[in-house]
Parts: structure tokens; sequence; C-alpha cells
């Protein structure tokens, strides 16, 4: 009896251990971004003045998981250590859209990941909040990449055509 209670416990504890291991999944070593939505609220900013909040959520993955900058150590860094997150603003102007090259407040940086473990692959998601405090442009959308550690960049998605038109602030 004792012998058929080892083998069941050993044939469960093994099920268990297969079970729970993580099925190693390779992705190419250049990141891929997939926009998934962009939503806006009206709220207030730290002074309490209106302003509009536009959340870009989108997800990510990167197969050698290499994405993040660590803090520059030196005193003036070029913008590759700064930043690793890149967005353009397309407005429209007529029946098409122009890139506005005048914007150099869409870069961001995602902070330094490293995973644990044999799985390096990184995936997530990432929202990033953008503050209209004025409103400049009434039809736009925007472009988005992210470069890892290695400067592989990834595709580059919009998001949809956004239309502001008719939101005032002063009425929020």
């Amino acid at each position: 009896m004792k012998t058929i209670i080892r083998i069941g416990l050993s044939l469960f504890l093994m099920a268990v251990i297969f079970a729970s291991c993580e099925e190693i999944k390779s992705y190419p070593e250049i990141p891929h971004v997939d926009y998934q939505s962009y939503s806006l609220f009206s709220t207030t900013d730290a002074l309490g003045n209106k302003i509009l909040l536009g959340k870009l959520t989108f997800e990510f993955t990167d197969g050698d998981g290499d994405l993040g900058l660590e803090q520059p150590e030196i005193a003036d860094p070029p913008d590759s250590l700064l930043y690793n997150l890149y967005l353009s603003l397309y407005e429209k102007d007529g029946a098409e859209f122009i890139k506005r090259e005048d914007i150099n407040s869409l870069n961001f940086r995602i902070p330094y990941i490293e995973r644990e473990g044999q799985n390096k692959t990184l995936t997530g998601t990432i929202t990033i909040d953008l503050e209209y405090k004025v409103i400049e442009y009434d039809t736009f959308f925007y472009t988005f990449q992210i470069v890892d550690r290695q400067f592989n960049k990834s595709n580059i998605d919009s998001t949809d055509v956004l239309i502001f038109t008719g939101i005032d602030l002063d009425s929020l």
C-alpha cells in the first residue's frame, strides 16, 4: 500500500512540476509594439487648471529582453541614452496629414527592465499620459516606436485619428 501511495505521490508531484514550468516562447530580438487604445479624460493638473488627459495604451514584446534605459551617469547625455520611446504627431492639413516637426516633448523613457530566469522575453502593456493644457490641433494622430538597448527599433504603430473639434477646456 505504501508503494502505491509513493508512486501516486511521485506521479502527482511530477505532473505539478511539468504543469508549472513556463513554456519558453521564441520572439524576435527586435521589439514589437501594438496599439491598443487612446482614451481622453477631463481633469485638473497639479495647479488646479482644467486640462484634457489622453492615455495612449499599447502592448510590446522584446524577444531578448533588453528594453529600458538606466539613468545616465554623464552630465549631458545624448538623446539615445535619455529616451527610448518616441511619438510623432501628424496634424490634418486639408486632405492630408503632415508630421509636426516642431514638437520636441514627445520623447519618453522606459525604465530599465531585466527579467530573471531562463526566459528573457519581455511582454507587457505601456500607458502614456499626454496632457493638453491648450488645444492646438483638432484632427490628428500619433505614431510611436520603441528602441531597445542594442538600438533595435520596433515597428512603427499609430493611434486612431483623434478629433478634438468642439472641445472647450473652459467648459470642462
